[in-house]
């Protein structure tokens, strides 16, 4: 019986099998393809290098990524504190916002930035004069994109909040432990796995960010993505668009093996979600 159970559960596995083999194998062995086609093997690994224009992009994306990441970490660290430590009511509306992060469409979110930003946005009545100077610039990517990933930063740490052991924080006050000792001594290394977890997630995330640069970064300031996205579209450039593509897709999944293995990141995100 319990080998009948087994085999038939088998069958279970087939539509993920076949969601992955179509949307993810699938078009990665096409891309292959078409770089190998293009400019063979070797050619497809060192063409990338030998663009400016992507090298430029690259950095620029690097740069622009740990920006990002640095500034999610901060303001959500302390987005999370503040969820621990808000009365019921407070910490229910504190998550609404958070979750509408979730539930908004991203192109949504990406225009209403648009709308703040640019000239004579909402930022220009504020503030008046130009708003800053932000639109189409890669500091104004900034704000927008931290919007965005906050929550793949606030969950993780607010995991580890909800684990802290409420005697540990009593007992540091009852030795004399100030609230900034408390913080320094018992949170803030409670929460360093949720905040390496969440910090490693939105850098890999920022990598290969699409959508927003496409809207509120300017023609001078273009990211990774962006120039692979002219390569397959306005130039038809499919080997080249392919050989960036596939250097993205290994950098990005070498960082995030890398950090799953020394900090445990997939072990960090199923803590998060088991205590959800």
């Amino acid at each position: 019986m319990g080998r009948q159970v087994s085999e038939g559960g088998r069958w279970l596995l087939l539509p993920p099998l076949a969601l992955l083999l179509i949307g993810l194998i699938g078009p990665l062995v096409a891309v292959l393809a078409a770089g190998i086609a293009a400019d063979g093997p070797v050619g497809m690994l060192t063409e990338p290098f030998s663009s400016e224009l992507f090298l430029d992009a690259a950095v620029r994306t690097l740069w622009l990524s740990l920006l990002v990441s640095v500034f999610t970490v901060v303001i959500g660290t302390v987005y999370a504190v503040a969820l621990a430590a808000a009365p019921r009511w407070l910490a229910g509306v504190l998550f609404g916002v958070l979750f509408l992060t979730f539930w908004v469409s991203l192109l949504v979110r990406t225009f209403g930035w648009v709308l703040t930003l640019q000239p004579a946005g909402a930022l220009d009545v504020v503030v008046g004069g130009d708003g800053l100077g932000l639109y189409q610039t890669t500091p104004g990517l900034v704000p927008a994109m931290v919007h965005i990933m906050l929550p793949y930063l606030v969950l993780p740490v607010y995991a580890d909040l909800r684990a802290l052991d409420a005697t540990q924080l009593r007992a540091a006050r009852s030795l004399g432990g100030g609230e900034w000792l408390t913080l320094r001594s018992v949170v803030l290394p409670a929460i360093r796995p949720g905040v390496l977890a969440g910090a490693v997630i939105v850098f890999v995330l920022s990598l290969g960010f699409y959508v927003t640069p496409a809207f509120l970064g300017g023609p001078g300031g273009q990211v990774v993505s962006i120039v692979i996205g002219a390569q397959f579209g306005r130039l038809q450039n499919l080997g080249g668009a392919a050989a960036m593509g596939v250097l993205l897709l290994v950098a990005t999944l070498g960082l995030y093996l890398l950090a799953d293995r020394f900090l445990g990141i997939g072990r960090a995100w199923s803590a998060a979600v088991e205590r959800e």
